[in-house]
C-alpha cells in the first residue's frame, strides 16, 4: 500500500475511534454517577484512568498523520485495552456497563486494513484485559455466584466478534500481498538481481511506471497489475512503481507497459508514463539496468501527450523517439 495513503487512513481511524471513545467515556461518566447505576464506583481511580484516556485522545489528534505507522497504532489499541479494563474495573467489575467500550477496539484493525497479525494483536489484548480486570470478581465469586458465567459469556462474544474482524484484516492483507511497499528500491534491486543470476545471460526487462496523481484507487491498480502483468513493487511514497519480466522480447515488453497504462487510465489516471530497460542490451548489471529504466522514464514525461512510453536503446512505442543508452561496461 502507498505510505503515505496507509498512514492518512491509519490515523483518520484511530483519531476518529478516540473521538468516539471520549464520547462514549463522557456518556459512561453520566451513566455512573445516575442513581439507577447500582454497583459500586471508585471514582477517584476512575478519574484517573479518565484523565488518561483524555490525554491519551487529546495527544493522538494533534500528531500528524506520517507518525501513524501500523505499529505506532496497535501500541496505542493496546494502551486503549489497558485503559478502558481499568475503567470497567473501577466501575464495578463484573457488573460494568463499561465493558461496550471495547467493542470498537476490535473493528479498527480492520477499518485500518492492518495484516491479521496486528488484529490479532489487538483481539488478545481485549480478551486479556478484560478477563484480568474481572478476575477479583471472578476468585471472590460475587454476589448471585453468576459473575463467571457473565464473563465468560462476554469473552465469548469479545472471541467472536473478533474473528469476523480478524476475517477482514485476513482479506485486506491479502489484497496488500498482490504487492510489495518498496521505499528505497532495494526490493526491486534485490528481485533484478535474482533474476539476472538465474537467467544467466537471458533478457530481464523492467519497466517503471507512473500512473499519475488521479488514480482513483493505487491499491485496485496494483491488484489489476499483479493479476495480468506480474508482481509490482511500489516505489517510495508516491505512485511509481517496478515491474520485473524475464525472458520477454521488446514487443512484450511494450505490450506490458501498454496494459499497465491501460489500467491505470481505467480507474482515472491521467499524464500517464513508462519508461523501460532491458538486460543486456540496456545494461550489464542491475543497479544499470534500474537506471536505464529509470532514464527512459524521466524521457517520457518530456513527450506532450496524455500516454507515453519509453523504451531505453530503441524508438519509443508509438513512434516516440527513446534514449539510447550504451551496455553498462
Amino acid at each position: 500500500m502507498n505510505g503515505a495513503t496507509s498512514q492518512s487512513r491509519n490515523a483518520w481511524v484511530l483519531k476518529g475511534l478516540s473521538l468516539l471513545c471520549l464520547g462514549l467515556l463522557g456518556a459512561s461518566l453520566l451513566l455512573v454517577h445516575a442513581v439507577s447505576y447500582e454497583p459500586a464506583v471508585s471514582y477517584v481511580p476512575l478519574y484517573l484512568v479518565v484523565s488518561a484516556i483524555f490525554t491519551t485522545v487529546v495527544a493522538l489528534l494533534l500528531l500528524p498523520n506520517a507518525q501513524f505507522g501500523e505499529g505506532f497504532c496497535a501500541a496505542f489499541y493496546v494502551l486503549y485495552a489497558v485503559l478502558f479494563a481499568a475503567a470497567a474495573f473501577f466501575t464495578g467489575g463484573v457488573s460494568s456497563e463499561l465493558y461496550v467500550l471495547f467493542f470498537p477496539l476490535l473493528f479498527a484493525p480492520a477499518l485500518a486494513g492492518f495484516r491479521w497479525s496486528t488484529g490479532l494483536l489487538v483481539q488478545g489484548a481485549v480478551l486479556v484485559g478484560y478477563a484480568l480486570a474481572m478476575l477479583p470478581d471472578v476468585l471472590n465469586e460475587v454476589e448471585g455466584n453468576d459473575g463467571p458465567a457473565l464473563v465468560f459469556f462476554r469473552l465469548a462474544v469479545f472471541a467472536l466478534v473478533g474473528a469476523f474482524a480478524l476475517a477482514a484484516c485476513r482479506g485486506r492483507s491479502g489484497a496488500e500481498d498482490a504487492y510489495a511497499l518498496d521505499e528505497d528500491g532495494s526490493m526491486l534491486l534485490e528481485r533484478v538481481s535474482a533474476e539476472l543470476e538465474a537467467r544467466r545471460g537471458a533478457r530481464v526487462a523492467v519497466v517503471l511506471v507512473d500512473p499519475g496523481r488521479e488514480v482513483e484507487d493505487l491499491d485496485l491498480l496494483m491488484e489489476r497489475v499483479q493479476a495480468r502483468i506480474g508482481e509490482p513493487f511500489l516505489l517510495g511514497e508516491g505512485s511509481v512503481f517496478g515491474i520485473v519480466l524475464s525472458g520477454a522480447d521488446e514487443r512484450t515488453i511494450e505490450s506490458a507497459a501498454r496494459r499497465a497504462l491501460a489500467a491505470a487510465s481505467s480507474l482515472g489516471a491521467d499524464e500517464t508514463r513508462a519508461g523501460a530497460a532491458a538486460y543486456p542490451r540496456d545494461a550489464r548489471s542491475a543497479g544499470d539496468l534500474l537506471v536505464a529504466a529509470g532514464n527512459a522514464l524521466e524521457a517520457a514525461y518530456e513527450i506532450e501527450s496524455p500516454s507515453a512510453i519509453v523504451l531505453a536503446g530503441r524508438d519509443a512505442a508509438g513512434g516516440w523517439q527513446g534514449p539510447s543508452f550504451p551496455a553498462a561496461r
